[in-house]
């Protein structure tokens, strides 16, 4: 997994636009985008171009129209940064990480019934 490259910023909101409805053209993405933050197609087109290249997305070119599709799984790369944050920022502590993420929000009744299943089956 260390070879697995780490999307930046800007890519992992391509991606988030990709898990929630794929395949994309450039066009959609930069559709979508642009209702977040003001990008340029281009942007757009190169940041696609650079994560063909690094495996990050799939290109089909069977049409004229080019598609895009996430490479990698949402938990796949949920996990490498949480990994990462856990390593640069918590000692390599996930269990730290856990506990400050849980400390910034008041839980809801249901998130703390399955925090508590959660506790359970690692007891176990």
């Amino acid at each position: 997994m260390a070879n697995d490259p780490m999307p930046s910023e800007a890519q992992l909101e391509i991606l988030d636009l990709l898990w929630q409805q794929q395949p994309a053209t450039v066009q959609d993405l930069h559709d979508r985008l642009g209702a977040r933050r003001q990008v340029s197609y281009n942007t757009v087109l190169t940041q696609l171009q650079r994560m063909t290249k690094a495996g990050l997305v799939e290109r089909n070119t069977d049409q004229r129209t080019h598609t895009y599709i996430a490479a990698p799984r949402r938990e796949q790369i949920e996990r490498r940064l949480f990994d990462r944050l856990a390593d640069t920022a918590f000692g390599g502590s996930t269990i730290n990480l856990a506990l400050r993420a849980l400390g910034n929000e008041k839980p809801t009744p249901a998130e703390l019934d399955e925090l508590q299943q959660w506790i359970n089956r690692q007891k176990k």
